[in-house]
C-alpha cells in the first residue's frame, strides 16, 4: 500500500497560455544544483543502490537523493554515455575512452579503463555515444564501431555502415544503420538486415521501442515514427506523428506500468498511455527547464528522468498529484473551487472560471474577488466581493447585493435556509422550489463582518472577524434576530484576538489562533480553548472529506486520512489557505498561481511504494579515512572515536528528511532534518548501532560498530596499572614503614635523651641539694666545733685559774649548762629539717596552732623515728620526761589511744 508515500514539492512552472491541462509535478535540478555544466547526454540508475547517474560535459554525475557527486574521466573528457551493470558497475564512454566505475575500499568510485591498449582504427578519433547493457555482454558504440565486452575481453565489431544507437527490443539487439535500415546483431557477432526496414534508408533512426500491438516503434529524426513488424515497416498513423516530424524525435523509453515517454529536440516530452494516446505534453511552457531532450530514463519507482540541454528534470509520473500553473496571472490566485454538473469551477481574485475542453473560460458577470464556491442542493453559489451569485453552466445570476459573501453554511435545523457571513453582518438565503436559492433577509442584532462561520453541536453559531474577534451567537426561533452573543478575548483564554481563523473538523471546531490551533470545548455553557498539537508550533487545520483533515504549516501540508499522515509540501494561497474536496476521490489545493490536484485513484499500488531502503554510504573517521559498512561490526580505534556517518535514500521526488538514532548512545530518534550525514565527537568506548530512516517511505538502514578502548582501557593495561599501583603502594608502604621506624627510633632516642636529661637534672639537683646540705652540715659542724673548742678553751682557762675555788667551779658548771641548753644548735637543726621534710613545722603548726616549741622539737625527733631513749639526751631530760612530752603531744593533736603517735607523725 501507499501508507508511507510522500508527495513532493516541485518548482512550479512558467507558462503564458491558458491551457487547462494538468501535468505531473516536476522537480528541477539546475547546473548550480549538481555543480556541473548544462548538457546531460545520458541517464542511468544503478540496480543495487538505486543511485542516479548522468553523463555531463564535466564528467560523471552521481545523485543519491541528497547530494550530487562529480567524477572525472582520465583526461576530463565529456561523458557522452552512461549505463549500469548487474554488479554495480557504472559504464561510461567519452572521447577515445570507455570503461567502467566501481566502488573502491574508500567508498568512492574508481575508474577502470577497457579501451586502454585496444588497437582500433578510429578509436582515438571518435566518441562513445551509446552503451547497451544486455544479460551477457555490454556494447560500447561510436557512429562507426561497436566494442563488445563480455566481462572478460573486448571484441571489436564492424557494422555494415555508419550506425545510430543500438537497442534491445523484445530480446533482440537491433542496430540502425544509416542509409540501409535496421540490422539484428546475431550471437556470432554478424549482422542481419530486418526485412522491410529498407524503407528507413532515407531516415535517421533515433530510437526503437515496443509498440502496443507487439511490434516496434521506430522514431526518426525528421520523419516521425514508423511501425515495424514481421516483414513490414510503415509510417505510424497516430495523430501525433505530424507533431513528431516537426519537433525532431530524439529519445524514447517504454514505461513499465504501460505507455511511453518520447523526447524531442524542439518541444519537450510527450507521455503516451498504454493505448498510445497522449496523456501529457510537457515542455518549457508548462514545466521543463528546456525543450531539448538529450536523454530519458525511467527509474525503478516509475518516475521519468529527463536529461536536457540545460539541466535535469524529474517528472513524477508515480505521484498522484498534478498541477495547473498560471504564472502569467491570466486567471489569478485561486481562493476556492467546486465541481458541478461535470465541470470544474475555480474562484480567483479575478472572477469565476470554468474549465471548457483544454481552456478556462471566465463566467460572465463574475469579474472581481471570489471568496467561496459551494454547491447547496445541487446549485452552485458564489460568495463574491460584490454580493452572491448562482452559477449555472457558463452564466451567473445575482441573488444578493450584500457585499462580501465571505462564507455560507447550511442551517443545521432548517434545511431550507442558508446563513452567510458578509462585510456588514449576517444574511439568510431561502430555497424556493421554483427558483432555487434566493436572498431572504438580513439578521438583526449583530452587524460585525464575519469571514468564517460554523455551527457547533449545540446549535450555537461561531464566527471570526476578518481582523479581530471571536463571537458566539444564538439565533432566535424564526432566524431573524440574534438573541444573544458573546465576544471572546484574552480574558477567556485566547492567546490572541487578532487574525483568527476557524475550521470545522468533523463535529469539532478548531480555531487558528496564529500561534497554534485550539479546540473549542463547550461544557455546560463554559467555553474553554485547548491546544491542538505542539504549543507555539505554527500550523492551521483545514477540513477534508469525511474524517479527513489537513494540517498546514510553513513546510507545506500534511494530509491525515484513515489514521495515517501523508506530507504534501504544497504552497497554498497565504492567509487564505483552502483545500476543496471536489468529490470522494479528488482534492484541489488553491494556490497563488494555479492549483494542484490530488487524485486518490492515482495513488501507487503494489507491495512497496518506494524501492530500496535508506543506505549507510560510508563512515569517515577523524583522520579522514573512509570505511564502508558491511555485515560485520566495524571496529574503530579509540583515536578514531569522532565519526561522520553519511547516509542517503534512493528516493528522488523530493529532498528527503532523515531521522537517526544511535543505540548505545541515545534511545531517542532525532527530529527530521535534511542533512544526510551525522557527526559524533569523542564517542566513549563501547558497542553502537546507528539507525537512520527517512520520510520518503524507504526502509530503515542500520550499521553496527564498536569503539575500542584506549590502550589504557584494555585488560592488560588495567593489569599493568594494577601491578604498577600495587608496586607503588608497596614502595610507599615500605617507605612509610621505614619512616615510621626511623621516626619511632628518633622519638625513642629523644625520649631516652629526655629521660637522661631529666635523670641527670634530678641527680644534679639531688647532688646539689646534698652538696648544699653537706655544706651546711659541714658549716654547722665547723661552727659547732669552733664553739665547742672555744668553750673548751675557755673552760681550760677557767680550770687553770680556778684551781679548788668552789665559785669558779660553779661558774664553769653554769657555762656548761648554757652550752647544753643553747638554742643555736636547735635553730640549725630546724632549718635543715625543714629542707628535708618540706616545711614540716609550718604544716604541723597550721594544723595544730597550740603546739609549743618543745612539742615541735619532740615531733621532729619522732619524725626522724628516734626512740624515747635517743630523744632524752637531745632534750636534756630523762626518758620519763620524754614519755610525758609524748603524752601531752598526743592530747594536743587529739590522737586516739589506740593510734601510734610515731606512725602518725611520720605520715604527716
Amino acid at each position: 500500500m501507499w501508507s508511507r508515500f510522500y508527495i513532493p514539492f516541485f518548482l512550479l512552472f512558467s507558462g503564458h497560455n491558458l491551457s487547462a491541462q494538468e501535468v505531473p509535478l516536476i522537480r528541477h535540478f539546475s547546473p548550480s544544483d549538481y555543480r556541473a555544466q548544462n548538457q546531460n547526454w545520458s541517464l542511468a540508475q544503478s540496480e543495487q543502490a538505486g543511485w542516479m547517474y548522468a553523463g555531463n560535459n564535466r564528467g560523471l554525475l552521481e545523485f543519491d537523493g541528497s547530494r550530487w557527486g562529480v567524477f572525472s574521466m582520465p583526461e576530463n573528457q565529456t561523458v557522452r554515455s552512461v549505463a549500469t551493470g548487474k554488479k554495480g558497475e557504472v559504464f561510461c564512454g567519452g572521447f577515445a575512452e570507455f570503461g567502467y566505475w566501481e566502488t573502491d575500499t574508500n567508498g568512492r568510485l574508481a575508474y577502470q579503463s577497457l579501451s586502454r591498449g585496444i588497437q582500433a582504427k578510429h578509436l582515438d578519433k571518435e566518441e562513445i555515444w551509446h552503451i547497451l547493457v544486455t544479460k551477457d555482454f555490454v556494447l560500447f558504440q561510436s557512429f562507426s564501431t561497436i566494442y563488445k565486452y563480455d566481462y572478460q575481453k573486448v571484441t571489436i565489431l564492424q557494422p555494415p555502415g555508419a550506425i545510430m544507437f543500438a537497442r534491445e527490443v523484445q530480446g533482440r539487439v537491433l542496430v540502425p544503420v544509416i542509409e540501409r535500415g535496421i540490422y539484428e546483431l546475431l550471437p556470432d557477432n554478424t549482422f542481419r538486415l530486418m526485412a522491410g526496414t529498407e524503407i528507413l534508408s532515407n531516415a535517421i533512426v533515433q530510437f526503437m521501442v515496443p509498440d502496443p500491438q507487439g511490434g516496434i516503434w521506430v522514431g526518426t529524426t525528421n520523419q516521425g515514427m514508423y511501425q515495424v513488424g514481421s516483414g513490414y515497416c510503415r509510417v505510424w498513423n497516430g495523430p501525433l506523428n505530424s507533431a513528431f516530424r516537426q519537433h525532431q524525435l530524439n529519445k524514447a523509453v517504454a514505461l513499465r506500468r504501460g505507455g511511453w515517454a518520447i523526447g524531442t529536440i524542439l518541444n519537450g516530452v510527450y507521455i503516451l498511455d498504454a493505448q498510445g494516446q497522449l496523456q501529457y505534453h510537457i515542455n518549457y511552457e508548462n514545466g521543463l527547464q528546456n525543450n531539448t531532450v538529450l536523454a530519458l530514463c525511467e527509474d525503478r519507482d516509475g518516475n521519468l528522468w529527463v536529461g536536457l540541454d540545460k539541466g535535469i528534470d524529474l517528472v513524477a509520473l508515480r505521484a498522484p498529484m498534478t498541477v495547473f500553473s498560471d504564472q502569467a496571472g491570466v486567471i489569478g490566485a485561486v481562493y476556492s473551487a467546486a465541481q458541478h454538473n461535470g465541470r470544474l469551477y475555480v474562484g480567483t481574485n479575478q472572477g469565476v472560471f470554468v474549465r471548457k475542453n483544454q481552456t478556462f473560460e471566465l463566467v460572465k458577470g463574475t469579474q472581481g474577488q471570489v471568496w467561496q464556491l459551494q454547491v447547496f442542493d445541487n446549485q452552485l453559489l458564489c460568495g463574491h466581493n460584490t454580493g452572491t451569485f448562482r452559477i449555472d453552466g457558463y452564466s451567473a445570476a445575482n441573488i444578493s447585493n450584500v457585499t462580501g459573501g465571505w462564507c455560507t453554511v447550511a442551517m443545521p435545523d432548517r434545511p431550507d435556509l442558508l446563513i452567510q457571513g458578509t462585510y456588514t453582518g449576517l444574511v439568510v438565503f431561502k430555497r424556493s422550489p421554483a427558483h432555487g436559492w434566493a436572498y431572504s433577509h438580513k439578521i438583526d442584532g449583530f452587524g460585525e463582518p464575519l469571514k468564517k462561520i460554523a455551527f457547533d453541536t449545540a446549535g450555537n453559531l461561531w464566527g471570526v472577524h476578518p481582523n479581530k474577534g471571536l463571537f458566539r451567537l444564538r439565533l432566535d426561533s424564526d432566524k431573524r434576530k440574534i438573541s444573544a452573543f458573546k465576544k471572546f478575548s484574552r480574558a477567556d483564554g485566547l492567546p490572541s484576538e487578532y487574525q483568527l481563523d476557524m475550521a470545522q473538523i468533523g463535529h469539532e471546531l478548531v480555531l487558528d489562533a496564529h500561534t497554534h490551533p485550539l479546540k473549542m470545548v463547550d461544557s455546560l455553557g463554559q467555553v474553554s480553548f485547548r491546544p491542538v498539537g505542539e504549543v507555539h508550533y505554527r500550523h492551521k487545520w483545514l477540513p477534508g472529506k469525511g474524517s479527513d483533515y489537513f494540517v498546514v504549516d510553513s513546510s507545506g501540508v500534511e494530509w491525515h486520512s484513515g489514521g495515517q499522515a501523508f506530507p504534501l509540501p504544497v504552497a497554498l494561497t497565504p492567509n487564505f489557505e483552502n483545500i476543496v474536496a471536489l468529490n470522494d476521490n479528488q482534492y484541489l489545493f488553491c494556490q497563488e498561481s494555479g492549483y494542484m490536484l490530488l487524485d486518490k485513484n492515482s495513488l501507487p499500488s503494489g507491495v512497496n511504494d518506494v524501492s530500496g531502503s535508506c543506505a549507510i554510504r560510508w563512515i569517515r573517521g577523524a583522520n579522514g579515512q573512509v570505511y564502508l559498512p558491511d555485515n560485520r561490526d566495524q571496529v574503530f580505534p579509540y583515536k578514531q572515536n569522532s565519526l561522520t556517518i553519511h547516509f542517503a535514500a534512493p528516493f528522488f521526488e523530493h529532498a528527503p528528511l532523515f531521522s537517526w538514532r544511535l543505540d548505545g548512545f541515545s534511545d531517542q530518534w532525532s527530529p527530521m532534518q535534511p542533512n544526510a550525514e551525522k557527526e559524533f565527537i569523542n564517542l566513549p568506548p563501547g558497542h553502537y548501532v546507528f539507525r537512520v530512516r527517512s520520510n520518503s517511505g524507504s526502509a530503515e538502514a542500520s550499521v553496527a560498530f564498536r569503539i575500542s578502548a584506549p590502550w589504557y582501557g584494555t585488560w592488560w593495561a588495567f593489569g599493568a596499572l594494577a601491578a604498577l599501583f600495587l608496586s607503588v603502594f608497596a614502595l610507599i608502604e615500605r617507605f612509610s614503614q621505614m619512616r615510621l621506624i626511623r621516626q619511632q627510633a628518633r622519638l625513642e632516642t629523644d625520649k631516652q635523651m629526655e629521660l637522661s636529661r631529666q635523670r641527670l637534672s634530678a641527680e644534679r639537683e639531688k647532688l646539689t641539694l646534698e652538696v648544699d646540705t653537706k655544706s651546711r652540715e659541714l658549716s654547722n659542724a665547723a661552727l659547732n666545733l669552733i664553739r665547742k673548742n672555744e668553750a673548751l678553751q675557755h673552760l681550760r682557762s677557767e680550770l687553770l685559774q680556778a684551781g679548788n675555788d668552789a665559785k669558779a667551779l660553779a661558774k664553769m658548771a653554769r657555762m656548761i649548762d648554757a652550752h647544753l641548753e643553747g638554742d643555736h644548735d636547735w635553730e640549725v637543726f630546724q632549718e635543715s629539717f625543714n629542707q628535708v621534710h618540706d616545711d614540716f613545722f609550718k604544716r604541723l603548726m597550721g594544723a595544730y596552732s597550740d603546739l609549743t616549741p618543745g612539742d615541735l622539737r619532740l615531733a621532729a625527733y619522732l619524725k626522724m623515728n628516734l626512740s624515747s631513749k635517743e630523744i632524752a639526751p637531745l632534750l636534756n631530760i630523762s626518758v620519763r620526761g620524754v614519755e610525758n612530752k609524748r603524752y601531752r603531744l598526743r592530747k594536743k593533736i587529739g590522737l586516739p589511744e589506740d593510734a601510734n603517735l610515731t606512725e602518725f607523725i611520720m605520715g604527716f
